[in-house]
């Protein structure tokens, strides 16, 4: 070990030793796909109940016309098991006006979470009913406030 150090104490050994430190700091840093300015938005999480299940789910900011995808987190509250094998159905609706689109989540990799791509033509502000089912539940969960830019 002393003799690494006393080679650090020489010109050339100090130089080696710098450029080690730079490549290896680096080496953690990526180039970025996104434009330069643009910052990632963060998910938005919620957590909803009805008397039977809880419903946590995180997804991205809504966009016009963009797909965002809902990772859906169910819960049995009547024993705190996750939800299995059930079809959830999301329908949206303009607040106070008519349905603009319905989607069946798939069943994820990890029992009791569904994944659905929602895709909202336009802005504004939006109601989503969740519709859980299986062959001991039979919920519906009407959420308002979502946002669309």
């Amino acid at each position: 070990m002393m003799k690494y150090l006393r080679k650090l104490r020489s010109p050339l050994g100090l130089l080696t030793f710098a450029i080690l430190v730079l490549a290896l700091g680096s080496a953690g840093c990526s180039k970025s796909d996104r434009p330069p300015g643009e910052a990632e938005e963060e998910a938005i999480a919620r957590t909803e109940f009805t008397d039977r299940i809880e419903n946590f789910f995180e997804y991205d900011p809504l966009k016009a016309g963009k797909g965002s995808q809902f990772l859906i987190h169910l819960t049995d509250l009547t024993d705190g098991s996750p939800v299995e094998k059930a079809d959830v159905m999301l329908t949206i609706r303009k607040q106070g006006g008519a349905e603009v689109a319905q989607m069946k989540a798939r069943v994820g990799k990890v029992t009791g979470i569904y994944v659905a791509d929602v895709a909202i033509p336009g802005s504004g502000a939006y109601d989503i009913e969740f519709h859980v089912k299986n062959q001991k539940i039979d919920e519906r969960m009407q959420l308002t406030d979502f946002e669309v830019e």
